[in-house]
């Protein structure tokens, strides 16, 4: 069962039914996939799937760009510390990745790629103010009003169904609550990446001086004239495309894991700026680029998903209350 970014999804899905398909006829096994196609689709199942009780009513591999439920405690103490699942992280791990340490040292999850979130500013709207260049800088005040974070509703009238709370769980861990409210202070607006990316540097009312974007979308922003993708100096936020795999199906999984984890669907991503961790394929990353992830005591000893349900009402009643749809467990 997987799930990815919308831009990756049709690419992925079809090198994936390939192999499905070559394997069928060269070992007469039906492998069966679950992978929603389209933006918002089939994302009830993920949602869900840390419920279960049983090992054996887990899917025997779960793939995910999201940082969602699996993360939380009781999903840890129930399944991943009891030693179910087994990494396949591809070897040897670039420098990059292994100096901020993304590797799952317990070697559980297999962390197959990232998401960076950099800063993309428009220049104009920044007028004399210094450009940020690390992720403690966009908390000054100076920036009030000129930031614009990730988020989703249906309509004017709605609250945010969907928000960066990766971007909330990192300013929580590194500056408490006090960084969640100057945060708040200094966001202008949120709004869906891809239209973050269209109007930056354009002259819409809807635009700011800082969008806080993935590298993807920043990179593909028309204005580049108007516009400079900064990579903070402390590192772009990882956030991960994880795999977890059983142990005990690790033989019949292989096929699924080398297509995911491969040098192939490896450089697609590359490509993409959404890089692999596979040793063998050509990056795009900035030279002297960083990047910044939680880090893995820190995933273990708290839960993560409560941290991201406080630090998201933290940061929604400093900015707009009314604006808030509370997190489900």
């Amino acid at each position: 069962m997987g799930r990815i970014p919308v831009p990756l999804k049709y690419t992925f899905k079809d090198g994936l039914e390939a192999i499905l398909r070559n394997y069928r006829i060269e070992k007469g096994i039906r492998l069966k996939c679950y992978f929603p196609m389209g933006g918002g689709s089939g994302y009830s199942p993920f949602q869900h799937i840390h419920e279960v009780d049983n090992i054996d009513d887990f899917p025997n591999m779960v793939l995910s760009s999201s940082f969602d439920n699996v993360f939380e405690k009781n999903f840890f103490e129930k399944f991943i510390d009891k030693g179910y699942f087994q990494a396949c992280q591809p070897k040897p791990l670039p420098p990059i990745y292994a100096d901020c340490g993304i590797e799952d040292p317990e070697k559980r999850f297999t962390i197959f790629a990232v998401v960076p979130i950099v800063f993309l500013v428009d220049h104009w709207r920044l007028g004399g103010l210094p450009v940020p260049g690390r992720w403690s800088d966009i908390l000054d005040p100076i920036y009030h009003d000129k930031i614009i974070v990730g988020g989703w509703r249906k309509d004017e009238k709605s609250p945010y169904s969907e928000f960066n709370t990766f971007l909330f769980l990192n300013i929580y861990k590194d500056h408490g609550i006090q960084g969640l409210k100057h945060l708040a202070y200094n966001t202008k607006n949120m709004l869906h990446y891809v239209h973050m990316s269209r109007i930056a540097g354009s002259d819409s009312e809807l635009g700011a001086a800082i969008y806080i974007i993935p590298w993807f979308l920043a990179d593909i922003c028309p204005r580049r004239g108007k516009t400079s993708v900064i990579w903070p100096e402390d590192g772009a936020l990882a956030f991960p495309f994880y795999i977890l795999a059983k142990k005990a199906k690790l033989e019949e999984l292989d096929v699924l894991i080398k297509y995911t984890t491969g040098r192939k669907i490896g450089q697609y991503l590359s490509d993409n700026c959404y890089p692999p961790l596979n040793p063998e394929v050509e990056y795009r990353y900035p030279e002297n680029a960083k990047l910044k992830w939680l880090g893995w005591d820190y995933v273990r000893s708290n839960d993560t998903m409560e941290l991201i349900r406080l630090a998201s009402e933290v940061f929604f009643e400093a900015w707009q209350p009314l604006l808030f749809t509370k997190i489900e467990t």
